[in-house]
């Protein structure tokens, strides 16, 4: 996923667009969930490849998405403003305490400006 692409799409979308890019990402992630969810059972010992490999690949687009909400938000607060970005940033919470994802950032390492390490665009 090109970063810079995303960002610049983002910038181009109207609010109200925008606005409901989140949930999109965020419906996606919980049919991942699922779906992993019901491999593992199907396979609990880890035996079939295929679906080893289909959770890993699930597993690894969810991280992807997990980029992009928090790319969603920062793009959220440079043209809404921190107001509407903290209402998405808390309902973005709420989802991510619901639906716990392996790569789940840590509270501090949020995407609104807590913490300053790491490469940004």
């Amino acid at each position: 996923m090109d970063l810079r692409r995303l960002e610049n799409a983002l910038r181009q979308l109207p609010v109200d667009t925008l606005l409901t890019e989140i949930p999109e990402i965020q419906n996606s992630i919980k049919h991942l969930l699922k779906s992993n969810q019901e491999m593992r059972e199907y396979d609990p010992i880890g035996q079939d490849r295929d679906l080893q490999d289909a959770i890993k690949e699930n597993t690894e687009l969810m991280e992807r998405h997990e980029i992009r909400i928090d790319l969603t938000l920062r793009v959220i607060k440079e043209r809404i403003g921190d107001a509407a970005a903290y209402e998405v940033r808390s309902n973005v919470d709420a989802f991510r305490k619901q639906y716990p994802t392996k790569t789940e950032k840590k509270e501090d390492d949020d995407i609104m400006g807590t913490k300053e390490e790491g490469v940004f665009l």
